[in-house]
């Protein structure tokens, strides 16, 4: 049993029996803390976009947007962080943590907070070659479930942990894959959504129809962004769910104790 690889459905299938486990209120405070710096880091794009190569001329109201949005990037590595940790805590004990969770280890925290940093800046620094964005992605995502294994601080230690437990990168690839189709279809329902609530609003009539189309239509690059941050928001428990499980089973393969929740399961199921 230890010495079988988890399919991707496997991992799917378990990793939505653990959102469905801890969504109250878990999922919630991850939505939470995550929706200030999702619509900051629209907006920065956005702006950034508009201004174009004028951008150097408001260089301090780009940093003040700079630093409203690192601010809302800390609270929200918070919320990953006590998330991940619940989801963790659920797979070793098949038991729910209360509001201890919030109490994270400040040194571990200030660990992953460093390398989260670091995995950001990367992005925005290479974000034009689009290529790199789903690595930076999955680094990411496995710094954040990683995160609760973290003892003391270092720099390089997140980084060690996301090594040690990625195990092979065909199943990462294959998640990275049906997250990517899921993050597309949720865009396109959200944007679906939004030219329904226009046509709707079509009926009434003192709705100025011609103007909400331009600030609504695909021409505008703000919306899409916003579209974009909300899709995320959308699959990111079940994303982070996902290599938590994924994380569990290849260490569980290891020490056994995929075993040991195997006869808890049975126990718990016996009358």
């Amino acid at each position: 049993m230890s010495g079988r690889l988890p399919s991707i459905a496997e991992v799917l299938d378990d990793a939505s029996e653990l959102v469905a486990a801890v969504a109250t209120p878990w999922a919630g405070l991850l939505w939470l803390t995550a929706v200030p710096l999702r619509l900051a880091q629209a907006h920065f794009a956005a702006r950034l976009a508009e201004l174009g190569t004028e951008a150097r001329a408001y260089g301090d109201h780009l940093h003040g947007l700079a630093v409203a949005t690192t601010l809302a990037f800390l609270l929200s590595l918070w919320g990953r962080a006590a998330f991940a940790r619940v989801c963790s805590q659920r797979l070793r004990s098949l038991e729910t943590p209360g509001k201890e969770a919030l109490r994270l280890p400040a040194a571990a925290l200030a660990s992953y907070a460093c390398a989260a940093l670091a995995i950001e800046a990367a992005f925005w620094a290479t974000a034009l070659a689009v290529v790199t964005v789903p690595a930076l992605a999955l680094v990411a995502g496995l710094a954040a479930v990683t995160s609760p294994r973290i003892e003391g601080p270092g720099l390089l230690r997140p980084f060690a942990l996301v090594a040690q437990s990625a195990g092979r990168v065909g199943p990462l690839l294959g998640l990275l894959a049906v997250f990517g189709v899921a993050f597309l279809l949720a865009a396109l329902n959200l944007f679906v959504l939004v030219q329904a609530g226009l046509w709707l609003a079509g009926g009434v009539a003192s709705f100025d129809v011609a103007r909400w189309q331009g600030v609504l239509g695909a021409s505008n690059p703000r919306l899409l962004l916003v579209v974009a941050a909300g899709a995320w928001l959308l699959v990111e428990p079940w994303w982070l769910a996902s290599l938590a499980v994924h994380v569990h089973k290849q260490r569980s393969r290891a020490t056994g104790e995929d075993l040991r929740l195997w006869f808890e399961r049975l126990r718990r199921a016996a009358p």
